[in-house]
């Protein structure tokens, strides 16, 4: 018996197959899209049996057994997306009864429109402002607003309202991406005073430029009590990679798929068991691929770890980006190409 797991343990190391050498299987299977020909982005419940989608600016709530159920009309001009991970809640941007966006909750009651800081405006992007993420059960909301001069993070609760979280002085910006399921910890960026994005995290009230003053990149989520947080930041070559953070660890670059100089990396999602998943790739070149990171096989193609697991991905399909995760770790979603259309994918881990 311990020669068998040594010898898993061998394969986990050699041949990527951390995640199969003890009997995980995967599932894998084409969304059908309720709408064609636009653009689509995905959020994940902690389960990853509720699902929200924002596809062109619509937004729809999707379970295995209800299938896409439409929620209205958002923002078609926000991308932004965040579920509670209780499942009840959508966050992205909506056009409100002024005819401008703003931040919008979505729930079994309707939509709820978030308002914005006492130093809003709409001047710049002829909106307040969207919706990034919720804590997890939707109490607590962060997001982008816009002011006369640039953008800020915000962070509404039902109580409170919609308050600034600051940006830099000047024309410079910053952005609440996401916030931990615990409600304690947001992350995000904020802009250097030459323009460049910082990564930022957000706890007990106090602004944290975590990984110094002068370290570029920008943080995009974290795990379900904010004690990892992942994003992009530039490494040795300069290009931007995958980050994985925690203040007991400290910064744990994750490289690329490749190892090209040439390439670039970032990740998207984190789960609470350690998976991030991301795109990797050279996407002014020869294209990207979606990656997934384990502290035991480090950064692998997601595709090829998936097929090892049994998944059946269809020949000539390439992923190329895994956009969502689960806090278990169970369910992904993401982008794929093949020889004829962009689609969008869903896989189950067991």
């Amino acid at each position: 018996m311990k020669n068998a797991f040594l010898k898993a343990g061998i394969l986990c190391l050699f041949a990527s197959l951390c995640l199969s050498a003890y009997g995980t299987t995967a599932t894998f299977q084409v969304i059908a899209d309720p709408v064609n020909g636009t653009w689509a982005n995905f959020a994940l419940s902690g389960d990853g049996t509720v699902m929200a989608a924002n596809y062109g600016g619509e937004i729809y709530r999707w379970t295995a057994a209800t299938g896409f159920q439409d929620q209205g009309p958002g923002d078609i001009f926000a991308s932004s997306l965040g579920i509670s991970q209780d499942g009840s809640t959508i966050i992205s941007g909506h056009i409100g009864l002024d005819g401008f966006a703003s931040p919008a909750l979505w729930t079994t009651s309707g939509v709820t429109d978030l308002g914005h800081p006492s130093n809003g405006c709409t001047p710049l992007a002829n909106s307040w402002g969207s919706g990034y993420g919720v804590n997890r059960n939707g109490k607590v909301a962060v997001g982008l607003a816009w002011t006369c001069n640039a953008a800020e993070g915000f962070v509404w609760t039902s109580q409170r309202g919609n308050l600034s979280l600051g940006h830099p002085p000047g024309n410079h910006s910053s952005r609440a991406s996401a916030i931990s399921a615990d409600g304690k910890t947001i992350v995000g960026f904020w802009e250097d005073p030459t323009g460049p994005r910082r990564p930022v995290r957000w706890h007990g009230g106090a602004r944290d430029l975590f990984l110094g003053d002068a370290t570029l990149g920008e943080a995009t989520a974290l795990n379900s009590d904010g004690s990892q947080i992942v994003g992009q930041t530039p490494g040795a070559t300069g290009n931007g990679v995958a980050f994985l953070y925690s203040d007991n660890a400290g910064l744990n670059l994750l490289g690329t798929i490749s190892h090209s100089p040439n390439d670039q990396s970032v990740a998207n999602a984190i789960s609470d068991n350690g998976r991030v998943i991301g795109w990797s790739g050279d996407p002014f070149g020869k294209g990207i691929k979606a990656f997934l990171w384990t502290p035991q096989m480090g950064m692998k193609d997601l595709l090829t770890v998936l097929n090892r697991m049994g998944a059946n991905i269809p020949a000539g399909t390439t992923l190329t980006t895994a956009l969502s995760i689960s806090a278990d770790g169970t369910t992904m979603v993401g982008q794929y190409v093949d020889q004829v259309k962009v689609g969008n994918w869903m896989v189950h881990i067991q």
